[in-house]
């Protein structure tokens, strides 16, 4: 299979604050030797606890890491990001056919029309419509929000989205709308994901592999079949068991 993404020992680091004392800040390391790929048309589970170094990860990924070596190596464009809580990602004074529009505009390469056209087509696909272009994030309820933040990832048409706990601010029945909004557009434009999230019944449902990251290490990687029904891995197991 073709690979859209291949990261090859990623190692991380940030510099710990100085001491009251003045004492030299500290170098601390968050990833470990951090190996995987993600395929064309594959949606990858990333699973831990809180300060697993998940978060590490997706900014290693998405370029906004300066400390680390190792490879990030992209065979497409720049991936795009859905964040857990799309109204602190949305500009809250801007309108919402602005935000998808101004995407656009920082691609460049299309006429005013033509990223009209384009912003409407979007909010078609994610379940909108185009009169929702000239409404502020803020009159929206979470849902349409995060279809909102959707829209503005996959406008510039990319082939890796990373998901960053996009359902959990979300009651049940939108969550199960929103995934379902996820695999349609995977299916339409041939998308990748890297989907974080610390519920493993939602990682069942949309992932085709699953990571294990453990205190920056991941610890197990398999397809989700064989993490939830053969897990190798003491934490793997232990995060089965306790969401049981």
């Amino acid at each position: 299979m073709e690979s859209i993404l291949e990261v090859r020992h990623l190692n991380s680091y940030y510099q710990e604050g100085r001491s009251l004392f003045g004492g030299r800040s500290k170098r601390r390391q968050v990833l470990h030797d951090v190996s995987f790929t993600i395929n064309s048309g594959e949606t990858v589970g990333l699973v831990g606890e809180s300060g697993s170094g998940k978060t590490t990860l997706c900014r290693a990924v998405l370029g906004l890491l300066k400390d680390y070596d190792g490879e990030i190596i992209h065979h497409s464009q720049h991936p795009q990001m859905v964040f857990q809580d799309p109204f602190s990602s949305l500009n809250p004074v801007r309108s919402v056919g602005w935000i998808l529009e101004e995407a656009l505009k920082i691609q460049g390469g299309r006429s005013s029309p033509e990223r009209k056209a384009l912003v409407n087509e979007v909010l078609n696909q994610v379940g909108l419509g185009p009169e929702y272009a000239d409404r502020l994030p803020g009159d929206l309820s979470g849902g349409q929000r995060q279809r909102v933040s959707i829209a503005a990832a996959v406008i510039t048409r990319p082939k890796l989205i990373i998901a960053d706990e996009p359902v959990s601010a979300l009651d049940v029945t939108i969550q199960a709308q929103i995934l379902r909004l996820l695999y349609s557009l995977k299916k339409q434009y041939e998308l990748s994901y890297l989907f974080i999230s610390h519920d493993l019944n939602v990682i069942y449902q949309i992932c085709d592999r699953v990571l294990v990251m453990q205190q920056g290490v991941i610890v197990e990687q398999n397809s989700v079949e064989d993490i939830f029904e053969h897990p190798q891995h003491p934490y793997t197991k232990q995060l089965l068991k306790a969401a049981q």
